[in-house]
């Protein structure tokens, strides 16, 4: 098949893909498209790198970025709180049950005033600013549900079917050579790292789509039938990519979560979710102790005692003095003498991040950091928990089950994955969807004026025939 040919089948597959789901109700605003442009620029190349305007991967990229990337962030931030301001809402009740995240937020800003760089460390607070902005959106919406599965299932309706078509017809966008010549696949992202994540979020959420849609039988057969064969689709082209991204991490994540979905689906497991998971941790605690399961997975999966040079990379940066208390400030460790330093012990495999999340904020945020970080990885599991069989919320379609069984198997994943990789920070994309799914968004909604109610009045008014809410009235 000629490359032209390619595209055209590729992009007439998106846009069908993306038709079906504009077309199910209920339908959210018109305004979600915001937040799907910020997840598919975070989970592919920043606008100036799809330019080709970008500047080369150096420490002088890190320190400035990039005009073209600012004015874009800096349009969709504005695009969105005008969309909050028109809604007239009320971050209070937005963040109802969920503090322990704006408290993390917020002590991620004051933490810039100790970084040795404060304006560099500022401006990038104030681009990871727009996460909650797009969250804010999203959770919004007067159909917050349908409007997470939307925003989710459309970026991956785009990035994936792309990363097919740029590894098999154009290389030259699809493979990355590095200075020292080695090629890594990467699809629609420019990292191999970044493109093994990019699969494990979206292979969990079509594997969640797969499962409800195959256990719903609410839907009609035709449409039952066409859901079943576009998640088997794009899970068949995750399945293909993911050898060719070639990231240990993100294939042992996705296989959790894989399996954490299959769990759910008896009812039994879903009642004492937590008593099974501390059963499991503690029989892999006394297995291990026996029998070494940790060499053994490790050596089965093709890394070493050193995870691949992670532990050395672990001992090198915490021999950098800092302050354990504090930390150095937001995202303000792999800059100035320690970035250089540190390169020069690594000079094959320039290093921006410690690879261990956990490690990763301890090292810019501190102890206190992590306390809060425990704090908002807490708040999502208890509030992923709480949403399991519940029914407060209604989308009235599969989304419900899809969203509640995605969000506790991808948080329960997401931990796991943070004990290799880093990814508690700002314009993330797997942070990104954390917090989409960490926020107690539920008991609160719209009511026909545009205004927040308790939830329990918003159900008494669905029932009444009442709360019947678009875009036009809330605007």
């Amino acid at each position: 098949m000629s490359p032209p040919l390619a595209l055209a089948i590729t992009l007439l597959l998106i846009g069908y893909l993306i038709r079906r789901d504009v077309s199910v109700a209920p339908r959210p605003s018109p305004a979600v498209w915001i937040p799907i442009l910020w997840l598919l620029i975070n989970g592919s190349r920043q606008a100036s790198q799809w330019l080709a305007s970008g500047a080369q991967f150096s420490s002088r990229a890190i320190y400035e970025g990039s005009p073209v990337d600012q004015v874009v962030y800096g349009a969709l931030i504005v695009a969105g709180i005008v969309v909050l301001a028109k809604r007239h809402v009320q971050i209070s009740q937005l963040s109802k049950n969920s503090w322990w995240i704006i408290l993390f937020f917020l002590y991620e800003g004051i933490s810039c005033v100790w970084s040795d760089f404060p304006f560099i460390s500022f401006r990038r607070w104030i681009k990871g600013s727009g996460d909650f902005v797009m969250v804010f959106v999203i959770l919004s919406d007067p159909y917050p549900v349908r409007a997470i599965t939307a925003a989710i299932k459309r970026s991956g309706y785009v990035l994936i079917p792309l990363s097919v078509l740029l590894i098999k017809y154009y290389r030259g966008w699809g493979m990355t050579i590095d200075d020292w010549g080695r090629s890594y696949y990467t699809g629609v992202t420019l990292d191999k790292n970044m493109f093994g994540y990019l699969l494990f979020a979206y292979g969990l959420f079509f594997a969640s789509g797969l499962v409800c849609t195959f256990r719903d039988d609410s839907l009609s057969r035709a449409a039952r039938r066409s859901d079943l064969v576009s998640y088997a689709l794009l899970l068949a082209m995750v399945a293909w990519l993911i050898p060719l991204a070639n990231s240990k991490t993100s294939l042992f994540a996705l296989i959790s979560g894989i399996a954490v979905i299959l769990a759910l689906q008896f009812s039994r497991i879903k009642r004492h979710l937590w008593s099974f998971l501390i059963a499991i941790l503690i029989i892999a605690a006394i297995c291990n102790e026996l029998f070494s399961v940790n060499s053994a997975v490790l050596e089965a999966s093709g890394r070493d005692a050193s995870l691949t040079g992670r532990t050395g990379i672990w001992q090198t940066v915490l021999s950098e003095p800092i302050n354990p208390i504090f930390g150095t400030g937001y995202t303000s460790f792999w800059l100035g003498e320690r970035l250089q330093r540190i390169w020069n012990l690594y000079p094959n495999t320039p290093l921006i991040q410690a690879h261990n999340g956990y490690l990763e904020v301890y090292l810019n945020l501190g102890m206190v950091g992590l306390a809060l970080l425990g704090g908002v990885l807490w708040t999502g599991l208890r509030n992923g928990r709480r949403r399991l069989g519940a029914a407060n919320y209604t989308t009235g379609n599969v989304d419900d089950s899809l969203f509640e069984t995605f969000a506790i198997a991808y948080i329960l994943a997401y931990l796991l994955y943070n004990t290799t990789e880093a990814t508690f920070q700002g314009l993330n994309f797997l942070f990104i969807i954390f917090l989409l799914l960490a926020f107690d968004f539920q008991r609160t909604c719209f009511d026909v004026n545009g205004s927040y109610i308790e939830q329990s009045s918003y159900i008494e008014q669905r029932n009444g025939s009442v709360a019947v809410t678009s875009w036009e009235s809330i605007n």
